[in-house]
């Protein structure tokens, strides 16, 4: 029977506001109790009073024993129901119930039945003792014993149930490789141990510091809790409370603890210079007193070692998806954003983006210059790009852009706001870089189109750009990928083991329009295989001009064309020699030197030469094109815009061009007698360029009535197979007996 009766109840306004120890007191003889009752009444023990629990029985025991698993001290009869029911019952606590906190103390009237010195030895008691010698003071003396010594177990109990907790914390702690989840998972734990929310801050480094030594204005709020939850990802410096700020700050430059009566702060010392300091907005003695400053240290040990390891982490997972120059995501980290987003099931944009010219800017300005170059283009788009998913720098001068896709003309809006960012010039010290930035774009709304593929699709698109160099973007299209295969199977013929292919060169001439006279020969490029078949040259100049090949044949042109042209015979002094020049030779800084090489090699003047370009080479305004062709003029060369008319210049841009004449594209030409519209067009042509005092080359004539109306029109040039198919220079010598009569070589 369960005697809580005998424990009279307090006025409320008297109770303690700590727990009570409780103090179970079993015995068969009602008036053990009252006794025990009166004289532990009004007594305390470190401000926490007396809680009597009552059992008339060993079985009453163990049903409260059951109940009440924080029972601090039990008092027990030896003799009960039998003789030995108390040593039992001490029995059942310790092996059965496993409860080896509560500290016993058995009593007996009769100690005869259970002799001292061997109850002792057998059970795990506090005590034992005679009723009759329990006076007041020893009653409360050996309670009071007890209470120490279950103090002192459970003190124990809890700090190996903390130190086994902080394993598993620790374990869970350190699975966590993103810094950030890391160090809400500190906070997390942490308050587990306090055993209620806690106000507190974890800041650090975001990475481990290059050179381990750690830059303290880096330091920022990694996890907050409580009060402090609006200040993650804050710099420490703007947090705004002073004293805890100038707590962490002192913490961890100290790499000490700093206590203030607002709080604590615990420094996370670590090997690899990654500062930090965890800060809890409790005064470091109640801390202590709740968790145990052992436990304490080695929580804070702990974590300082996980924070040392995904501080390891982060930092060599920035070096796979950060890149170092802009601080942008690396093609790893863009590949890896792609497919986060696409699992999303929503469409994606993907612009591959790269710099007009920039191996100019680079010889121009030198690399770390250069890399400046790099690091504010980076920012610009990103400023640019803010609902960007993500923006890295694929390699070199190449940039790639990850959008939300499906919107109407979003492709449109793209190219406009990469225009505008870039209008105004990027300047380095003293010197104004105006940008171009080319742009291919790419859809994956497909779930089978993986990331990878998509950037393939959207580099196809770019590179179609930087061929045709007739507008600044292009987006992916089926043909461009067959194009670019086909491209690369004629790129091989070029490149391949065993010179698969030889080069060889034609001469078409360009006839005075007046008196039919030679003006000039164009070279003309010839690409035969080994069995003597010859490749369309068309798509072979694209070819080389996509694998960059172009440079190397250009070159080999030059010295050819020079020398070829420098030893015909017969052939006035006032005839000149046409030669192609194509966007990427243009680009290419060594141009200057290709073509000077050449012509001394022969003994060659450029006062001779007209170089033929497209008008595509003038979309952008190019400085590095204008400055080539204004120097190809003033050492005398002629400059004409080939195949005018199909391309994107105007006739008001026309007069703003370093060129000497256009050629008129073929297509006009043909048509034009049967199309009035290709007519029109033509005289307009050729009336531009007479204001504008350029010369007029006709390409494609291939009739007598051709000739006469662009002899009528005043052209000056007449080109076409009216007069010659292009030819080896073997044949050259007889055209050139011939060519003084009109006419006399048409056929």
């Amino acid at each position: 029977m369960v005697m809580d009766f005998l424990a009279p109840s307090e006025p409320d306004n008297k109770r303690d506001t700590k727990t009570p120890w409780k103090i179970l007191v079993v015995d068969d003889d009602p008036d053990v109790h009252e006794v025990t009752r009166i004289a532990v009444a009004g007594c305390s023990f470190e401000d926490r009073s007396f809680d009597l629990l009552h059992a008339l029985s060993a079985q009453d025991a163990r049903q409260l024993l059951v109940e009440h698993d924080d029972v601090a001290v039990a008092l027990i009869d030896v003799v009960m129901e039998s003789d030995t029911a108390g040593l039992a019952l001490v029995s059942w606590i310790r092996s059965e119930l496993k409860n080896n906190f509560t500290r016993l103390i058995l009593r007996t009237g009769q100690p005869g039945y259970a002799p001292q010195t061997d109850v002792i030895m057998k059970f795990d008691i506090d005590g034992y003792a005679e009723k009759a010698e329990l006076s007041r003071t020893k009653l409360i003396t050996a309670i009071v014993t007890a209470l120490r010594g279950y103090k002192l177990v459970m003190s124990l109990e809890d700090n190996r149930r903390k130190l086994k907790q902080l394993n598993t914390q620790f374990s869970a702690i350190v699975e966590k490789n993103a810094l950030s989840e890391f160090a809400s998972t500190v906070l997390e734990h942490f308050s587990d141990l306090v055993g209620e929310p806690i106000d507190g801050l974890l800041c650090g480094l975001e990475a481990m510091p290059e050179y381990g030594t750690a830059d303290i204005s880096m330091v920022r709020v990694l996890a907050a809790a409580g009060e402090f939850e609006d200040k993650v990802d804050l710099p420490l410096e703007v947090i705004g409370e002073d004293l805890v700020r100038k707590s962490i700050l002192e913490c961890i430059e100290s790499k000490g603890t700093h206590s203030t009566a607002q709080g604590v702060a615990l420094p996370l010392v670590t090997r690899n210079g990654m500062a930090g300091a965890l800060y809890v907005a409790l005064p470091l003695g109640i801390l202590d007193e709740r968790i145990g400053s052992e436990v304490v240290q080695l929580f804070v040990s702990n974590v300082a070692l996980g924070y040392e390891k995904t501080g390891l982490l982060e930092h060599i997972r920035n070096l796979a998806y950060v890149d170092r120059m802009t601080g942008l995501s690396t093609f790893s980290g863009f590949i890896e954003a792609f497919q986060r987003h696409a699992g999303d099931g929503r469409p994606l944009l993907v612009v591959h983006s790269d710099i007009q010219r920039f191996r100019v800017i680079v010889d121009g300005i030198g690399d770390e210059q250069a890399g400046a170059v790099l690091k504010r283009t980076g920012h610009r788009l990103s400023q640019t790009f803010p609902d960007a998913l993500t923006i890295a720098r694929k390699e070199k001068d190449e940039f790639l852009i990850l959008l939300k896709g499906g919107e109407e003309n979003k492709i449109q809006d793209v190219v406009a706001r990469v225009e505008e960012a870039f209008q105004e010039p990027i300047t380095l010290h003293e010197n104004q870089i105006t940008l171009r930035l080319r742009l291919g774009f790419a859809a994956a709304d497909d779930e089978k189109r993986g990331a990878e593929e998509t950037v393939r699709y959207a580099s196809i698109a770019l590179n179609d750009v930087r061929q045709k160099g007739l507008t600044n973007h292009a987006v992916f299209h089926p043909l461009m990928q067959e194009a670019a295969f086909e491209r690369l199977r004629l790129a091989s013929l070029l490149t391949g083991s065993g010179n698969q292919t030889e080069f060889s060169l034609n001469y078409q001439p360009i006839m005075h329009a007046t008196d039919e006279s030679i003006a000039s020969f164009e070279a003309l490029m010839r690409f035969r295989t080994k069995s003597g078949s010859f490749l369309n040259t068309a798509r072979m100049i694209e070819a080389a001009e996509a694998s960059g090949l172009i440079i190397e044949i250009g070159a080999w042109m030059f010295k050819t064309a020079f020398s070829e042209f420098s030893q015909l015979s017969g052939v006035s002094e006032h005839v000149r020699l046409n030669v192609n020049l194509s966007p990427r030779q243009v680009q290419a800084n060594r141009i200057y030197k290709d073509i000077e090489d050449a012509a001394a090699a022969a003994n060659f003047t450029l006062d001779r030469l007209v170089f033929e370009v497209t008008e595509g080479l003038f979309v952008s305004n190019d400085q590095v094109t204008m400055s080539l062709l204004t120097w190809l003029r003033n050492k005398g060369a002629k400059v004409v815009i080939d195949d005018f008319g199909t391309g994107y210049s105007s006739f008001s841009y026309l007069r703003k061009l370093p060129v000497d004449g256009i050629k008129i594209d073929r297509s006009f030409i043909m048509n034009m007698e049967q199309d009035a519209d290709a007519l029109a067009v033509v005289k307009s042509i050729i009336a531009v360029a007479q204001a504008l005092d350029l010369s007029i080359t006709a390409e494609g004539v291939e009739t007598s009535d051709q000739r006469q109306i662009m002899q009528e029109l005043r052209c000056d040039f007449l080109q076409g197979y009216f007069y010659a198919k292009p030819l080896p220079s073997s044949e050259l010598g007889p055209f050139i007996q011939t060519a003084v009569v009109p006419g006399a070589a048409a056929g």
